[in-house]
């Protein structure tokens, strides 16, 4: 079975959402399978048909996760503040209904995740936006200014950041943790595109700021570096003292968990399968070079610059005519799925998000039917 067949075999949203003739680039999925050594860690449970009450990869998923923050980001995370979740989100809006209230101002940093906006809002509390400029950098006075007027209670990250897909510098942390110190702010760090950080940059957990060690809900999974994420499972780590109360004081079974086989998944990646993550990472890292050859070569009035941390790329589309909906255009006529950029809120329209975690010769067609389009568009 080629690489293309076995995708259109497969049962998810991104090769199941559209037609046959439609080549998907737009879910942040890889088209990669993950270690087998993780379905067989999954399957040996099924083999056995031990499928009850099992907490034995649970209990560990705490000294896992600290092993491989320690090794991987050089930080010493307390095991003792650390909470399973069923995602990341599931960690930011149980959080954010423990600490914050209806009508509190959350303050993200957009073009951002376009989920984000969902849980704020969902959950009754109010967004506000701090404008990045195209390459995902954002101005310090700006933060301060938009703090100053609306006086909100937390901030959430992306960070590495999505869609941009660039790594947050020790200035912008610093500068984060200046305003968050004046304002008293709550900071969420959602790390989980943090091991994909491609050579030569690398991640730094925004906890590893003195000033925000004591403010930082981190999150981090598997589920984006090691393609799991249908296996839901996360952890977050409390460096905020109250938060930690809270939880403490929660109902035992308000929060939630994971399921055994999600865990099994997850202590297995985290603990035997660096070695796949990092021929990922090259392969990815590869992929990158080749979309920015080819759009230099055949579509330089595209906007692209390869991507710090993962495998999404942020391209800018406003110089090639195909309006403020690029996408939609490009799937009607070219049969290739992307993220709008308007998605993601302020900042992103004329913007296309596009994944690039998959093989050589799908990349190579996706490229093409991308080229097609924006030369189409471009021409008189």
């Amino acid at each position: 079975m080629s690489d293309i067949e076995r995708l259109r075999s497969t049962l998810g949203h991104k090769w199941t959402k559209h037609g046959p003739d439609v080549l998907p680039a737009f879910v942040a999925d890889m088209d990669f399978a993950p270690d087998p050594r993780i379905g067989a860690a999954i399957s040996d449970l099924l083999d056995r048909g031990d499928l009850g009450y099992l907490f034995h990869h649970l209990d560990q998923l705490p000294e896992v996760w600290h092993g491989w923050m320690r090794r991987r980001h050089g930080v010493d995370l307390d095991v003792e503040r650390m909470w399973n979740f069923t995602g990341a989100l599931h960690a930011v809006e149980a959080v954010l209904q423990l600490m914050t209230q209806p009508g509190d101002g959350i303050v993200i940093f957009t073009p951002v995740y376009h989920v984000f906006q969902k849980v704020i809002e969902g959950g009754s509390r109010t967004v506000v936006g701090v404008p990045l400029a195209p390459d995902g950098s954002f101005d310090p006075d700006d933060l301060d200014r938009v703090c100053d007027a609306a006086s909100p209670k937390a901030i959430l990250m992306s960070q590495p950041h999505n869609p941009t897909g660039r790594v947050t510098t020790p200035d912008e942390l610093a500068a984060i943790a200046d305003v968050a110190e004046r304002h008293d702010l709550i900071v969420f760090s959602d790390e989980v595109w943090a091991d994909l950080a491609l050579a030569p940059h690398r991640h730094l957990p925004t906890v590893a700021e003195p000033r925000l060690a004591d403010r930082t809900i981190t999150i981090g999974a598997a589920s984006k570096a090691f393609n799991l994420a249908g296996l839901s499972c996360a952890m977050a780590h409390f460096g905020h003292e109250p938060t930690q109360a809270a939880f403490d004081a929660a109902p035992d079974h308000l929060i939630g968990r994971p399921s055994s086989l999600s865990a099994a998944g997850v202590f297995t990646a985290w603990s035997e399968c660096e070695d796949w993550l990092e021929a990922t990472c090259r392969q990815i890292a590869v992929n990158t070079t080749h979309l920015e050859r080819r759009l230099l070569a055949e579509a330089p009035h595209v906007g692209y610059r390869p991507p710090e941390a993962g495998y999404l790329t942020w391209l800018d589309l406003r110089q090639t005519g195909l309006g403020d909906m690029p996408a939609e255009r490009i799937l009607e006529d070219h049969k290739l799925a992307l993220n709008e950029g308007d998605e993601f809120g302020v900042g992103g329209t004329g913007f296309v998000r596009l994944n690039v975690a998959t093989y050589p010769d799908i990349l190579d067609e996706v490229i093409d039917r991308l080229v097609a389009a924006v030369n189409k568009a471009g021409s008189p």
